[in-house]
C-alpha cells in the first residue's frame, strides 16, 4: 500500500510539474505574438488549453508568471555558460562571450529577441541574476586590474542598455556582426580596457559564443 501511494504522490508530482511548464511555454509563445503588456490570463490559459482555475494553482497574477518566464530563460542561458566559460579565462573574454552569445541568440532565433525585448520593455523589475553576474564579473575584473574601478550601477547601465539596443537592431534588420562587434569593444573599452585590446577580445568572444552554440547544437 505504501509504494502504491508513494507512486501516487511521485505522479501527481509529475503531472503539476508539466502543467507548469505547458502554462511557462504558452506564455513564451503568447508573449511572443502579443507582448507582455497586451497578454491577458485567458490568453495564457487558452494557450495552454488549462482552466482558468488551474492557472491559480499555480501563479497568483499574471506578472508571477511573466517574472518566472524572464527568470526561467535567463537561468538557462546563464546555466550554459557558467558550465562553459573557465574561471581561468580573463574577465573581458568572460563578459564579451556573454554578450555576444545573447546576442546570437537573438540573431538566430528573432522570434526569441522579440519575446526577450517586450519583457524588458515591460514595467516588470530587472532580474537580478543577471544584475548579480554582472557586478560579480565587474569587481573580478577590478581586482585583477582589468577594469577600472567605476560605479557599478553606470556599468549595469551600460552593458543592459547596450545589449539591448543592439537586440533592436538586429531584430530590426539594421545591425550586422561586425556592428555588434564594435559595440561589445565599446563597452570594454568604457570598463577600462585600449580600444584596440578591447576589439580584439570582443572579435574573440564572439567567436567563443559560435563555438559553444555548435557545440550545443550537436548535443
Amino acid at each position: 500500500m505504501r509504494v502504491n501511494l508513494e507512486a501516487r504522490a511521485a505522479a501527481a508530482e509529475q503531472r503539476k510539474a508539466q502543467t507548469r511548464e505547458r502554462l511557462l511555454d504558452a506564455a513564451i509563445t503568447v508573449i511572443g505574438d502579443k507582448g507582455p503588456q497586451a497578454c491577458s490570463i485567458e490568453d495564457f490559459v487558452a494557450a495552454a488549453q488549462v482552466s482558468r482555475g488551474t492557472f491559480y494553482n499555480y501563479f497568483p497574477t499574471a506578472e508571477d508568471l511573466l517574472r518566472e518566464v524572464r527568470r526561467k530563460i535567463v537561468a538557462a542561458l546563464a546555466e550554459v555558460l557558467d558550465a562553459r566559460l573557465p574561471a581561468t579565462m580573463s574577465v573581458s573574454l568572460r563578459l564579451a562571450t556573454r554578450l555576444h552569445s545573447y546576442i546570437l541568440s537573438v540573431s538566430r532565433d528573432p522570434a526569441w529577441g522579440w519575446m526577450m525585448a517586450r519583457l524588458d520593455g515591460s514595467r516588470l523589475e530587472r532580474t537580478p541574476i543577471l544584475e548579480t553576474n554582472l557586478d560579480l564579473m565587474f569587481y573580478e575584473g577590478v581586482s585583477r586590474g582589468e577594469f577600472r574601478d567605476m560605479d557599478p550601477a553606470a556599468v549595469r547601465t551600460l552593458v543592459f542598455g547596450s545589449s539591448r539596443m543592439v537586440q533592436r537592431d538586429i531584430l530590426m534588420g539594421l545591425s550586422s556582426p561586425e556592428h555588434a562587434i564594435q559595440v561589445v569593444a565599446l563597452v570594454l573599452t568604457a570598463c577600462g580596457l585600449a580600444y584596440e585590446t578591447a576589439l580584439a577580445t570582443s572579435r574573440e568572444g564572439a567567436a567563443v559564443a559560435l563555438e559553444i552554440q555548435a557545440v550545443l547544437d550537436a548535443a
